[in-house]
């Protein structure tokens, strides 16, 4: 039952989500003979430019996606007047966290697999190739380095009633980070952990390995982030 309603609650942004990185993967790869000139790329580095929508605006486009399937939960039902229903029910507040937080993060992982079939077809409609094993392995890797991000969202839904809240903070977390990033080490790239830029080979295939440490270092902040939230959770008087 709770899978059910967790997917009533969530299935509108869910639709959302996808629509916003179909349009972004779409129009961004039917423009790519326009956009790559003026972004420098020769026209036989197709490659290089997937890498580069993958880590802007799809990234982008993925964010704001996987935030807003984080917002909701007991405390934005506390401002709708719901939330005493579901606590009434013989489910622990440990288990709506989980079901809530699994099922947004299935589906986080859902979105950031559409590209790969997407930008292989476009591709092959501009007479471009382009594998979608390659493309998958983006996603994964734009899936796996969002986890951090993904788990700020789930926190601030354990904070705040307003769920467009969420949203706002998790972007603001992403900025916060760049801007730190750029402080400590500016003349690195921001974010070259997350794009996996030194494990490219020449035709910008991630065939080099991948950035385990920027993977670890999400997973473990995915943890501890999550932990916090369940606390509050279990704290908050309803």
């Amino acid at each position: 039952m709770i899978w059910y309603k967790a997917w009533l609650e969530s299935r509108w942004r869910f639709a959302a989500g996808m629509l916003l990185i179909t349009a972004i993967a779409a129009m961004d790869i039917g423009q790519a003979r326009l956009l790559m000139p003026r972004l420098g790329i020769p026209e036989d580095q197709f490659g290089q430019f997937v890498w580069k929508s993958y880590f802007t605006r799809i990234a982008f486009g993925w964010t704001l996606s996987a935030l807003l399937l984080a917002a909701g939960g007991l405390v934005r039902e506390q401002a709708l007047g719901s939330c005493l229903f579901s606590l009434s029910l013989p489910v622990s507040r440990r288990r709506w966290l989980a079901v809530r937080t699994l099922l947004a993060l299935g589906q986080s992982l859902a979105l950031a697999l559409m590209p790969a079939g997407i930008v292989p077809l476009m591709a092959r409609l501009l007479g471009w190739s382009y594998s979608p094993w390659d493309a998958a392995k983006f996603s994964l890797l734009l899936f796996v380095t969002g986890l951090a991000t993904f788990a700020v969202g789930i926190l601030c839904s354990s904070l705040f009633q307003n769920e467009f809240a969420s949203v706002a903070v998790g972007v603001g977390f992403v900025f916060a980070c760049g801007m730190v990033a750029n402080a400590v080490a500016p003349h690195s790239e921001y974010g070259a952990y997350m794009t996996g830029r030194q494990h490219m080979d020449a035709a910008w295939h991630l065939t080099n390995g991948w950035p385990w440490w920027g993977i670890a270092a999400n997973a473990v902040a995915c943890i501890a982030l999550l932990g916090i939230a369940l606390r509050n959770l279990e704290r908050r008087d309803f």
